[in-house]
């Protein structure tokens, strides 16, 4: 249990320090560490979809659920703390610096290419849990449920919670 609790602290420490992007953008990060080693692609991929169902910080969430299943309540800490960490840390040094260099052009200009970059990585992540909730090859329906529903949320400014009850509810009936 010690040897899983040591990989469990750096595979975790690893992404709070490298996984730059938030939260979502460092889920890809966490599925290459946990899956097979704790968890099937396919436990992963359910996982993510609930994951949204909740409130709290996606990343967060996902590592707690990781170490508790590799290694219950211990590993659970051990995924989360040194996951949060670094985040907390950097995020404080980096918003003193954007309060002081806000206006400057580069660091505005930075800050926009930093936002599509978090875009990239977040569709990235969207396309490979498409491909894994339909078992690797592309479903139709689920590809138009993707769709349907991408549209619901940002035409309707629909909250996660009602786009995944929606998901659940079309899902039951046709998939």
């Amino acid at each position: 249990m010690i040897g899983t609790l040591w990989e469990l602290s750096w595979a975790c420490g690893k992404i709070g320090l490298l996984a730059f992007g938030g939260g979502n953008a460092a889920i890809p990060l966490l599925e290459a560490e946990a899956v097979p080693r704790w968890m099937s692609q396919q436990e992963f991929g359910e996982l993510v979809g609930l994951n949204f169902a909740f409130p709290g910080v996606s990343i967060l969430k996902l590592a707690g659920m990781v170490g508790l299943r590799a290694a219950g309540t211990p590993g659970l800490l051990v995924a989360v703390i040194p996951l949060a960490s670094p985040r907390l840390v950097l995020t404080i040094g980096a918003y003193s610096l954007l309060v002081m260099y806000r206006d400057h052009g580069l660091v505005r200009r930075s800050l926009v290419a930093m936002q599509y970059a978090a875009a990239a990585l977040l569709a990235s992540s969207a396309l490979r849990m498409v491909q894994t909730a339909s078992g690797g090859r592309w479903h139709g329906v689920g590809v138009a449920l993707v769709l349907g529903l991408f549209l619901v949320a940002h035409v309707l400014h629909l909250g996660p919670v009602l786009v995944v009850v929606l998901a659940a509810a079309v899902g039951m009936l046709i998939l």
